[in-house]
This record gives structure tokens, C-alpha cells and sequence, in this order.
């Protein structure tokens, strides 16, 4: 059998290699992503946090307002209901309508709290905040 040999010859050896390997990893890929419960969109979620975090450490004065960030990024349209409590007494609540990409600034009243610990969080999660609280 005849060999071909030349520069010809390893150019279209490198171009079969390549289209080889390009339309052999797609369907690899899907099926190892898929084997591992994997994929290349990110996760959706949904985040609670303080919007000015300087105060954190030092605490917020009972009465302030705490600010918070609520951003939705889990695909779709949700209405968020978050509480803030301390001890289990509720101290404020309210609620969101947020479409997907979308954030909310949230100012929680802290008027009937008292100082320690005031727990945000959005219900029906496990989505929290805890902001110390200090009575002057």
C-alpha cells in the first residue's frame, strides 16, 4: 500500500486528529458533566446581606434602620418574606417581588428590638443575617 509522505500528508493528519477530537468531546463532555451532576450555567441562588458592613462589628443602635440586600438569582420571579427576631419574638417583617437578576434595598426597622442579637432572615430558607445590636 502506497504511504503518503510530505508536508501535504501531515497537514491532513492533524486536520482528521483535530475534527476528531472536536466532535468527539461535545457529546464526552455532556455525558461526563451529566455523570457528575455538573454543568457549565451557574447555580442559581438567592443572597441576604448587609449592605454597610462598617457598622456590623461595632453594632447598630436599637431604633436604627439595618440595611440589607436581597438579590434573586435563581431563574424567575419570587416574592421573598423576611422577618427580623430576636430570642424568637418577631420584631419586624415585610416582603419583595423580585424578577431574576433583580436586587432590592431593604431598610429593617430595629424600633422594638433590643440589644444583642437581631436575626434577618428570609423565610422558608435557611438565609440569614445575625446584626449585633447596642442600646445607648
Amino acid at each position: 500500500m502506497p504511504r503518503i509522505v510530505g508536508l501535504g500528508s501531515r497537514t491532513l493528519r492533524l486536520s482528521i486528529l483535530v475534527v476528531v477530537v472536536l466532535l468527539a468531546f461535545t457529546p464526552i463532555s455532556r455525558a461526563l458533566l451529566a455523570a457528575s451532576d455538573g454543568s457549565f450555567s451557574p447555580s442559581p441562588y438567592t443572597s441576604l446581606a448587609v449592605r454597610t458592613s462598617t457598622n456590623v462589628p461595632a453594632g447598630y443602635q436599637v431604633g436604627d434602620l439595618v440595611p440589607v440586600r436581597i438579590t434573586n438569582r435563581t431563574g424567575a420571579t419570587k416574592t421573598y418574606h423576611w422577618s427580623a427576631s430576636q430570642h424568637g419574638v418577631v420584631v419586624s417583617l415585610g416582603e419583595t417581588t423580585l424578577v431574576n437578576g433583580q436586587w432590592a434595598n431593604i431598610n429593617v426597622p430595629t424600633a422594638f428590638a433590643a440589644a444583642g442579637r437581631l436575626r434577618i432572615g428570609i423565610s422558608g430558607t435557611d438565609i440569614f443575617v445575625n446584626v449585633p445590636m447596642v442600646k445607648l
